[in-house]
């Protein structure tokens, strides 16, 4: 399992763009999320572990905040390699959209489900490749799938019909020539009783 980690974070940045610098000082454009932590609040270990996360601390949500708190609990008792590759990887998250957060959290758990044994061999292999296959295999990446919705065409003109047009039946009648049936009422449209039925009844 600890194999398979590494390998699953080496294509997760591999698949993402490049860190760009980022100002430790929140941004203040970001809105708040409703019970969120401010920036402020935090220890000065907790802002120094997090510093890549503070130009969207303020946009982050209460849950995601006390989930990086969580993470940055031991980061003082970690080595200064372990330290850089935590903010390494924060710094990464953070400029990750949206989307691309979901779908990394979706290898994530489509990783998990692996089992050990077969995660341990793929690293394995992954690791005997020689460095230009493993470009390619980065480049290699599956593309998005496809909207479950086709994209909307406009209908041909000569498949639009517009009132008063000729049809394949004929000429297109005006509503003046248009009548309703004689058995059917007129305010209502509903179908009169035929008129043996009304003298009956009388």
């Amino acid at each position: 399992m600890r194999l398979a980690l590494p390998f699953f974070l080496l294509l997760t940045l591999l698949a993402s763009p490049p860190v760009l610098a980022q100002s430790t000082q929140p941004d203040s454009g970001a809105l708040p999320v409703a019970g969120s932590l401010p920036w402020s609040s935090l220890s000065a270990e907790q802002k120094s572990a997090l510093k890549p996360l503070a130009s969207q601390w303020r946009s982050l949500g209460a849950d995601h905040q006390r989930k990086w708190i969580a993470v940055t609990h031991n980061f003082n008792r970690m080595t200064g390699e372990e330290q850089e590759t935590l903010q390494g990887r924060m710094s990464e998250w953070a400029q990750l959209t949206p989307a691309q957060r979901t779908q990394a959290r979706m290898n994530f758990y489509e990783v998990r489900r692996v089992p050990a044994d077969e995660k341990r061999a793929k690293w394995e292999e992954y690791q005997a490749l020689p460095p230009e296959e493993r470009e390619r295999l980065a480049g290699d990446r599956p593309k998005p799938p496809a909207g479950v919705a086709p994209a909307l065409r406009p209908a041909p003109r000569n498949r639009i019909l517009r009132p008063g047009e000729a049809t394949a039946q004929g000429p297109a009648k005006s509503p003046a020539t248009l009548r309703a049936p004689a058995n059917v009422n007129r305010n209502t449209l509903l179908p009169q009783p035929p008129a043996s039925a009304v003298k009956s009844s009388r």
